[in-house]
């Protein structure tokens, strides 16, 4: 009779590994590190269960190498996260483990320092000196009376209401009742203002994500995990930390999209939160100006307390908008006259403004007028940006990337059309209008270098910079009081999107970059350019609110049976031969098509059929009960291996997929 250790390899296989046990190993627990031998290769891995008295089989298994750690590493609580994860979201349990841990932790580290140095400070923290609002002071009375139970909360405030301060109050309950508390941000580029706004009188404060060297980010962990840090704020994996007296969970920008991982296992930090915090018995509050759709859902099915706060602090009032058909302007007209008055009248009124394009690069699509050569990408079947600063062809999908001098690369013509366009042609065409001033462009091309987007955002709050032209980065939660003009350029492509949340992202992009102006004491205006005014979707939402807007929205995917009204699990196939893909989910619905608790559409390509030369087909299943979509895929899974040539086919399980790519 053996003992044997089930163990989880970060790797992306489904089931477990035996390993014998070793006599010497007694002390060895779930929870602990080990080095085993996998395949030719020695690898760490991660103790899941210990089977006591295990019957001998016919063959021998491998003893464990080595046991890193003497005492779990993973405590029992991380542990049945990892576990429930992996099970919810059918993703691996190594590769869970793998993406919510430090890379350090992976291959075997240890950390030597001492932990026991910067002591708690028992003081109340919060300064006197903020005068709070009303709604402020409600919300705060409202959560506070469930400080030591589970109860989420939707924190559903117009930008520029304060709901950070409320944060701020709320945590500093906890902190005086000595418990720890995590806040989760989408985008690592938020980070640097929280991280000042919660220091205060010593309280010790811990960033936790990606753009940490390894050692720093194990370093934090230790300090976390040993509670000498009293708030931790991070990206989407920081809802994995080890954080023994956690008391309160806040996920700002609950609605944003960056929540979900779309790589390896694909879950939803958001989601995982309130399931942590129901477990632990702990308040967690979703913060957001633009609430996603499933938590609208579940606060009409009054899972969620709704905290509602519609006016921004100091009596501002919220931006005027004026919309600009451009459906009857002159083809090479790209930003109206109206702006071009709008952003002097700022200039001289040394007043910042916000142009916003969610489109990088320079054209969108070049073409060859002698003949008609189109560059595309060979490995994703689609268009090559043109981007002009470093005279290159690139693919938005894959990253390939080619050089480019403005000659054909099929004729060598220089007859070339430049349609379209990224935030690269808008800066060279505002640069042209406004000689004389200060103009910053900021996308992901230029902001790559480490400390670069927090300096360029302190620049931008010391009115560095006259006029901001920027992606995405800028819509999110970023406080610039001296913004009062903010102009949208060309959303119309994603009014017409057939992606499952591309009008409801949309929808939030609008109003949150739009919050971005007027948060100082000067008035803001919102100018968006499109050649679609008479939308029924935006001008509902121009003419009635968000709130209302995403009413109507439930209602009509509730009538059309889509997702949060039902439950969608998705089946992804990627191959070099588009046939192979769709035989084997073909397989799969074969499978499961019995089952007439489930619905199954597809096989069907995915919204980017090609990507990086591998094609991507998609098998959506359906359910009303999550419960049996999952119990319907979970017996799945099992099968797959048995598929035939399954060997060469990348499959993924996307659980309540944001997207369907």
């Amino acid at each position: 009779m053996k003992n044997i250790a089930q163990i989880a390899i970060i790797k992306p296989l489904h089931n477990l590994f035996d390993y014998e046990i070793p006599a010497n190993m007694t002390n060895i627990k779930p929870g602990c590190r080990v080095c085993v031998e996998f395949g030719k290769k020695k690898v760490f891995g991660f103790v899941i269960n210990i089977i006591e008295n295990y019957n001998a089989t016919n063959y021998r298994l491998k003893e464990i190498v080595e046991l890193v750690d003497e005492e779990p590493i993973i405590d029992k609580e991380t542990l049945n996260l990892f576990i429930w994860v992996s099970n919810y979201y059918h993703a691996p349990l190594g590769q869970v483990i793998g993406v919510g841990t430090p890379s350090f932790f992976r291959l075997g580290k240890k950390l030597n320092g001492d932990s026991s140095n910067v002591q708690r400070i028992d003081n109340n923290t919060i300064s006197n000196n903020i005068s709070l609002t009303k709604e402020q002071n409600d919300a705060i009375k409202t959560i506070e009376k469930s400080i030591n139970n589970y109860k989420c909360f939707l924190l559903d405030g117009v930008t520029g209401s304060g709901k950070t301060e409320v944060y701020k109050n709320i945590q500093n309950k906890v902190y005086i009742k000595g418990s720890q508390t995590l806040i989760i941000v989408p985008e690592k580029n938020l980070i640097p203002e929280l991280l000042e706004y919660f220091k205060v009188k010593n309280m010790r404060v811990a960033e936790y994500h990606s753009s940490l060297t390894p050692k720093k980010r194990f370093i934090n962990w230790d300090l976390i995990q040993n509670c000498m840090i009293d708030i931790v704020i991070g990206t989407r994996s920081s809802v994995f930390l080890k954080i023994p007296k956690l008391g309160l969970i806040i996920v700002d920008e609950e609605h944003d999209p960056s929540f979900k991982n779309n790589t390896e296992a694909r879950y939803n930090a958001r989601d995982i939160a309130i399931f942590r915090a129901k477990n632990k018995n702990i308040p967690v509050i979703l913060g957001s100006a633009t609430p996603s759709s499933e938590t609208i859902l579940n606060i009409t099915k009054k899972k969620y307390t709704h905290i509602k706060m519609r006016n921004r602090i100091n009596n501002q009032s919220l931006p005027d908008l004026k919309v600009i058909n451009m459906s009857n302007r002159k083809k090479n007209i790209i930003i109206a006259e109206e702006v071009i008055s709008a952003i002097e009248n700022r200039i001289e009124n040394k007043e910042q403004t916000l142009v916003f394009l969610n489109r990088r690069g320079y054209s969108p699509v070049i073409t060859c007028r002698d003949c008609s050569w189109v560059p595309q990408c060979k490995e994703c079947n689609l268009n090559m940006t043109f981007h002009k600063n470093k005279d290159l062809l690139m693919c938005h999908h894959c990253g390939r990337i080619k050089k480019f001098y403005n000659n054909c690369l099929s004729c060598n013509s220089n007859d070339i059309a430049y349609i379209g366009e990224g935030t690269e042609k808008i800066e060279e065409i505002i640069k042209d209008k406004f000689v004389n001033s200060n103009i910053i462009r900021i996308d992901s091309d230029n902001t790559r270098k480490k400390g670069q987007t927090e300096k360029v955002f302190n620049d931008i709050r010391n009115n560095k910079y006259d006029i901001i032209i920027g992606t995405q980065m800028l819509s999110k939660g970023h406080n610039f009081p001296n913004i009062t003009l903010v102009v949208i350029m060309n959303i119309d492509q994603s009014l017409f999107s057939p992606r499952l949340k591309a009008i409801e992202q949309l929808a939030q992009q609008l109003i949150q970059v739009s919050g971005r102006s007027g948060r100082g004491r000067k008035k803001g205006e919102v100018i968006l350019q499109t050649s679609f005014p008479d939308n029924e979707d935006l001008n509902c939402l121009i003419n009635h609110g968000y709130e209302k807007w995403m009413e109507k929205l439930l209602l009509l995917r509730s009538n059309l049976g889509l997702p949060p009204h039902r439950h969608w699990g998705i089946v992804q196939a990627k191959a070099r031969k588009y046939l192979d893909a769709e035989n084997f989910l073909d397989n799969i619905k074969n499978l499961i098509s019995k089952n007439k608790e489930v619905k199954i559409f597809g096989p069907m390509p995915s919204a980017m059929q090609k990507k990086a030369n591998l094609y991507n087909l998609n098998l959506i299943i359906q359910s009303k009960s999550k419960a049996k979509l999952n119990n319907v895929i979970k017996d799945c899974i099992p099968c797959i291996k048995d598929i035939p040539y399954s060997n060469k086919i990348r499959w993924t399980i996307d659980i309540d997929p944001i997207d369907y790519d």
